[in-house]
């Protein structure tokens, strides 16, 4: 019984982990016309305090122009886009 709940938290954690989440971010961004989406890595303090994952990204806009922002996320919640 151990070792099945030990699988099931570990699938948890991996269906909810950060790089999941980055590719999720990274196809919204570049459905709303973003392009070359680049994660920066950890971004602790952009996302609220209630988020488990803040990850940061570089991107250019439609015009060209550099925008930087973050992923956020946690546990049995969807994903938040923030710009900076």
């Amino acid at each position: 019984m151990k070792k099945l709940f030990l699988a099931l938290m570990l699938g948890m954690l991996y269906a909810c982990s950060s790089d999941n989440d980055f590719e999720k971010a990274k196809k919204q961004l570049e459905s709303q016309g973003y392009t070359e989406v680049i994660n920066t890595g950890w971004d602790i303090f952009c996302c609220g305090r209630d988020d488990t994952f803040s990850t940061g990204f570089v991107a250019l806009s439609k015009d060209s122009t550099e925008v930087r922002g973050c992923i956020c996320s946690s546990v049995l919640k969807g994903i938040t886009i923030r710009f900076k």
